[in-house]
């Protein structure tokens, strides 16, 4: 493990996980207040678009230096299998996930309307990039293997737990019956 100081790896933990609390905040208000849409935004230029933008990006540098600088490595005996599970969930888990996202459209993904996608992955699940995301996560922490960045992480998991919450009446208002009939047919999750 690095020699961070602890106001370091605090003041990252911090900032991430005040971001991402305010992403989560903001999407309950929206709903809960129905006086504006955050997210999915309502469009790409939109307040919404780049306050989540730049939230998230909030969130996830820091935790990416976290997860660097405040390493803690496994014991000898257990690394092996422990950075070989994490290093293998990470890269399927995020490939996957971005190979989704590509498949769907990036900006299908960012709450444009650009056909409702009910093939391949989307088959399985309404929401296979948060699925595949979950289980790079599980990696992820795994190979960081902090406490600090398993927080932040479960934070980030709860986010696209909550998510499709946010997203289902959108997607009702956008694709009305078929998206009613894709969810009668398809789990939100696995």
């Amino acid at each position: 493990m690095i020699d961070l100081p602890s106001w370091v790896a605090w003041g990252l933990f911090g900032l991430a996980a005040s971001s991402i609390c305010a992403i989560i905040g903001l999407s309950i208000f929206a709903v809960l207040s129905g006086k504006f849409q955050f997210f999915p935004p309502p469009s790409g230029d939109s307040w919404q678009h780049r306050t989540f933008m730049a939230l998230f990006r909030l969130f996830l540098y820091p935790l990416l230096a976290l997860s660097l600088l405040d390493f803690a490595s496994v014991a000898p005996a257990d690394a092996l299998l422990q950075y070989t599970v994490g290093l293998a969930l990470l890269v399927v888990g995020f490939a996957l996930a971005f190979w989704i996202t590509f498949q769907m459209g990036w900006r299908n993904a960012f709450g444009e309307k650009h056909g409702l996608k009910t093939t391949g992955w989307f088959s399985i699940s309404r929401n296979p990039v948060y699925v595949a995301t979950w289980v790079g996560m599980i990696g992820w922490g795994l190979l960081a293997n902090t406490l600090l960045v398993w927080i932040l992480l479960t934070l980030w998991a709860a986010m696209y737990l909550l998510a499709p919450i946010f997203e289902e009446p959108w997607l009702e208002q956008q694709y009305g019956q078929d998206y009613l009939d894709y969810k009668r047919q398809t789990r939100r999750f696995l």
